[in-house]
């Protein structure tokens, strides 16, 4: 049975990859069209409605799922990610997208999913396109900062993120101790990414509380001209929980442009 925190409408599953038992979650039938990558203390459940409501406005299937040590999935983390761990979760994207005989995606990744987004778009090119919301290119102090002070109140995040993952103490240590993490500070992945061929929409929340409006324009600046930009007046860092019609509907425009095999305007 899925977790209470999970939507009883999506079909649940584990998959085995690369050394790790990922759970996923699917709404619709067949192989995604859509994929959703959560954020660096995220799960399935933390979407909340969004991956309901992005399969009825565009008919497709779409598929959340739970990186190693996130929510139900496997081997729990010992320590901070490594300074590379986002290009590894890149890696092991493409994996599970071979394993589930995904084919061209769109990817939406949230925050750090929007980063391996990104790096999978530039690095594989297995996507057809995606869409990253608050995702990172760089480590901005002010990121760094707002993590150090999470740290400060470990308690409430860890029993807050309990709700949501088997081992919310260790992800909580694997994400704020990476991003703090020395080795972690010169990470910039802006050099890569100008390698992306898809069409990318790169979104930001005029409130975000671990980027400047500089992680918005540099990054699209990188990628070049297959990159829109797009801001979301009132919208944190966590924009599908500030702003969830707003962005439902972002992503139902942008797989219509740029996801389907066929563009809306040629389909007869």
């Amino acid at each position: 049975m899925p977790a209470p925190d999970l939507d009883p409408a999506a079909s649940i599953a584990f998959v085995d990859v690369d050394g790790a038992r990922l759970r996923t979650a699917t709404w619709g039938d067949g192989p995604a069209s859509i994929v959703l990558l959560h954020d660096g203390l995220g799960s399935i459940g933390q979407w909340r409605d969004i991956p309901c409501a992005v399969h009825r406005s565009t008919g497709v299937p779409v598929m959340a799922y739970e990186r190693a040590g996130h929510g139900a999935s496997i081997p729990t983390p010992s320590g901070p990610w490594p300074a590379d761990w986002l290009h590894r979760e890149a890696a092991v994207l493409d994996a599970l997208i071979e394993v589930l005989g995904i084919e061209s995606p769109t990817l939406v990744g949230h925050s750090d999913g929007g980063s391996i987004a990104l790096i999978q778009a530039a690095t594989s090119g297995a996507c057809r396109s995606a869409m990253v919301l608050a995702a990172h290119t760089w480590v901005e102090n002010v990121c760094v900062e707002s993590i150090r002070t999470m740290r400060a109140g470990r308690e409430h995040f860890v029993t807050a993120l309990g709700r949501h993952h088997d081992a919310p103490g260790a992800v909580f240590e694997a994400w704020s101790g990476g991003w703090v993490s020395d080795e972690f500070a010169s990470w910039d992945i802006r050099p890569l990414i100008g390698d992306i061929e898809c069409p990318i929409l790169v979104v930001q929340g005029t409130r975000d509380e671990y980027a400047t409006d500089a992680q918005l324009t540099e990054t699209v600046a990188a990628i070049g001209g297959n990159a829109g930009l797009r801001r979301v007046e009132r919208g944190g860092h966590v924009l599908h929980h500030d702003e969830p019609d707003q962005v439902v509907a972002l992503i139902a425009s942008f797989y219509d442009q740029h996801g389907s095999a066929v563009p809306a305007d040629q389909e007869e």
